[in-house]
C-alpha cells in the first residue's frame, strides 16, 4: 500500500511539474511577442491606478471622521469641519473615477493578452505530432479550450482587478486604524481578515475537488455534442437523432448532479466566511463603541471604525467571490495547460533538397503502433518523375500510414525511405511537405473564398491561380459564379460537389508547385462519370510529377505504371 501511494504521489508530482513547465513555456512565448511591452505597461498602469484608488478610499473616511470630531470640538471651526466632510466626499468621488479609469486601461491589456495566448495556442497545436490529432476529439478539445480561456481571463481579473487593490486596501486600512484609532481595533480587523483568508483558501481547495469532477463530466458531455455535430450528416442518414440526443441528455444530467454537489459545498463555505467577517468586524465595532462610551475614543473614531469595517467587509466579500471563481478556473486552466504539456514535433533542421524530387525509394518500410500492433510492414516500391505508382490494399492495410511516413509525419519503425538518394530521416520535414501535395478522399476545405482555398493565402498570385484552375479544369465553374474567385464555398466546402472539391484540391496542389502528388482514395466517393473525369485529369498530370495513387479500386490502379499490393 505504501508503495502504491508513493507511486501515485510521484505521478501527481510529475504531472504538476509538467503543467508548471507548460505554464512557464506559455508565458515565455507570450512575453516574447512584440505587443507584450504594451500589455505590461497597461497592466502596470492598472495596478498603479488601483493603488491610488485604494489610498483615496482609505483617506475619505479619515477626513469624514476628522470633520465629525471638529463639529464636537469645543473650539470647533464650522468651516473647517464642513471643508473636511466635503473633502471626504470629493476624495471618495475621485477614488471611484480612478476605479473606472482603471477598467479603461485594464480591459485593452486583458484583450491583448488573451489574443496572444490564443495565437500561441493555435501555433502550438498545429506543431504537435500527428498522433496527438489522431487521438483527440474535436468536441472535447473545443470545450477544454473554451473553459481554459475563460479560466485564464478569470485569473488575470483576480490578480490585477481584485487582489492588488485588496492588498493595498488591507495595508492602508489597518494602518489608518492603527494610527488614528487604536491598536486593538486594528489588530481585530487584521485578525478577522487573516482567519477569513485561511478559511477561504482551505475551503476552496476542498470545494475545487468537486468542481474538477463536475468539469470532467461537462467536457465529456460537450465532447459528445461536438462529435454529433461533426457527424450530423451520418446521424441523419441513420435516423438516430433521438438516440444521440438521449445519450447527450444523460451525460448532461450526470454533469448537473456533479455541479449540484459542488454548489452545495460552495454555499456552506460561503456561510462560514460570512460568519467570520460578521464576528470579527462586530468585535472591532464593539471595542470602538465601548471606547466611545468610556470617553476613550471620539465619535469620529467610532465613525471611522464603522466605515472602515464596512468597507473591508465589502472588499473581502468581493474578493471571496473572485478567488473562489478563480480557484475553480484553475482546474479548467490545468486541462488547457495539458495541451501545452504535449511535446511539439522535433525541430525540422535537416537537409533541404536543392532540386526537384526526381525519385523516391521505399525499402522494406514498416510502422508499429505504440500498443505493438503493426499498421504495415515490409513495404517496398519506387516513385519516379513522369511515372505513377499505385498502392492497393484493403481498408486497414496501412495505405494511409505509408502516406504519413512519406511526408515525415510518422517515423518508420523499420526499413528506410530515400528521396533523391538522401535518407528521409535527415531531410527537413517542413520543406518536404511544401513540395508534396495530398489529394485525399475528403480534402481540407476552409469556410472562405475559392481563391483562398486554392492558394491558402489572402493575397494569391493571380497568374498562378489562373493557371492552376485551368489545369484542374475548374475554369468553367469559376466563370459560372457571379463572384468568381471570391465565392465562399461554405463549411468544409459543402457548397461544392464532390468532383468540384477534388478539382479544387488538385488546383491547390498545382498552385503550390509540388513535385510529389499523392492521390489518397481521391475518387472513392465520386460517381462513375465524375471519377472518370478526375482519372483523366490525373493521367494528364503524370508526365510532369512523381505521382502516387493510394486506392482499393482496380480502375484507378489501372492507369498506374506500376502497382504494389500491401496487407496481403
Amino acid at each position: 500500500m505504501n508503495v502504491e501511494r508513493k507511486l501515485s504521489d510521484d505521478q501527481g508530482s510529475t504531472e504538476d511539474l509538467n503543467l508548471q513547465s507548460a505554464a512557464r513555456g506559455l508565458l515565455t512565448t507570450v512575453a516574447q511577442k512584440k505587443e507584450f511591452r504594451t500589455i505590461f505597461l497597461l497592466l502596470g498602469t492598472s495596478v498603479l491606478l488601483s493603488f491610488l484608488a485604494s489610498a483615496l478610499l482609505s483617506a475619505a473616511p479619515l477626513l469624514f471622521s476628522k470633520g465629525i470630531d471638529q463639529f464636537q470640538s469645543q473650539d470647533a471651526s464650522q468651516s473647517l469641519a464642513v471643508t473636511l466632510i466635503v473633502s471626504s466626499v470629493i476624495v471618495f468621488g475621485l477614488a471611484k473615477i480612478l476605479i473606472e479609469q482603471r477598467w479603461l486601461v485594464y480591459q485593452p491589456a486583458e484583450n491583448k493578452l488573451l489574443n496572444s495566448i490564443r495565437e500561441t495556442y493555435l501555433g502550438h497545436v498545429l506543431s504537435l505530432p500527428l498522433e496527438f490529432h489522431l487521438n483527440r476529439s474535436i468536441g472535447r478539445l473545443d470545450s477544454i479550450v473554451g473553459q481554459g480561456m475563460a479560466g485564464i481571463q478569470a485569473i488575470a481579473n483576480m490578480l490585477f482587478v481584485q487582489l492588488s487593490p485588496l492588498v493595498f486596501e488591507v495595508v492602508l486600512t489597518t494602518t489608518v486604524l492603527l494610527l488614528f484609532v487604536n491598536v486593538e481595533i486594528s489588530l481585530a480587523v487584521l485578525a478577522s481578515i487573516v482567519v477569513y483568508l485561511v478559511v477561504l483558501v482551505l475551503g476552496t481547495e476542498r470545494v475545487s475537488r468537486r468542481l474538477k469532477d463536475a468539469l470532467g463530466k461537462t467536457i465529456e458531455a460537450q465532447g459528445a455534442a461536438g462529435d454529433a455535430i461533426l457527424n450530423a450528416e451520418g446521424i441523419k442518414a441513420l435516423a438516430v437523432e433521438s438516440s444521440i440526443t438521449e445519450t447527450y441528455r444523460s451525460k448532461l444530467s450526470t454533469a448537473h448532479a456533479a455541479f449540484v454537489n459542488f454548489y452545495m459545498s460552495r454555499g456552506l463555505i460561503g456561510l462560514l466566511l460570512v460568519a467570520i467577517l460578521i464576528a470579527g468586524f462586530s468585535f472591532a465595532i464593539w471595542i470602538a463603541v465601548s471606547g466611545a462610551v468610556a470617553g476613550e475614543l471620539s465619535v469620529g473614531a467610532l465613525v471611522l471604525t464603522n466605515t472602515c469595517a464596512l468597507q473591508m467587509f465589502r472588499s473581502m466579500e468581493n474578493f471571496s467571490f473572485s478567488y473562489r471563481g478563480t480557484r475553480q478556473s484553475i482546474e479548467a486552466v490545468k486541462r488547457y495547460l495539458e495541451i501545452f504539456a504535449h511535446a511539439q514535433e522535433p525541430p525540422q533542421d535537416g537537409l533541404k533538397l536543392s532540386g526537384p524530387i526526381d525519385g523516391i525509394q521505399v525499402r522494406n518500410v514498416g510502422y508499429r503502433y505504440p500498443d505493438g500492433r503493426w499498421a504495415t510492414k515490409n513495404v517496398s516500391f519506387e516513385l519516379t518523375r513522369g511515372k505513377s505508382t499505385a498502392i492497393i490494399g484493403k481498408s486497414g492495410s496501412g495505405k494511409s500510414t505509408i502516406v504519413r511516413m512519406l511526408m515525415k509525419m510518422l517515423d518508420p519503425t523499420s526499413g528506410q525511405i530515400l528521396i533523391n538518394g538522401h535518407d528521409l530521416a535527415g531531410i527537413n520535414g517542413i520543406d518536404l511537405r511544401r513540395r508534396t501535395s495530398v489529394v485525399p478522399q475528403d480534402a481540407v476545405m476552409f469556410k472562405a473564398s475559392l481563391a483562398f482555398n486554392i492558394a491558402l493565402t489572402e493575397n494569391p498570385d493571380s497568374n498562378l491561380l489562373q493557371e492552376a484552375v485551368e489545369m484542374a479544369e475548374l475554369s468553367h465553374l469559376i466563370q459560372s459564379l457571379p463572384e468568381g474567385f471570391k465565392t465562399e464555398i461554405g463549411e468544409r466546402g459543402f457548397k461544392l460537389s464532390g468532383g468540384e472539391r477534388q478539382r479544387l484540391a488538385i488546383a491547390r496542389a498545382i498552385y503550390r508547385g509540388s513535385d510529389l502528388f499523392i492521390f489518397d482514395e481521391a475518387t472513392s466517393a465520386l460517381d462513375k462519370t465524375t471519377k472518370n473525369e478526375i482519372l483523366h485529369l490525373i493521367r494528364d498530370l503524370i508526365p510532369g510529377y512523381c505521382v502516387l495513387l493510394i486506392t482499393h479500386d482496380e480502375t484507378v490502379s489501372a492507369i498506374a505504371d506500376s502497382v504494389v499490393e500491401v496487407g496481403k
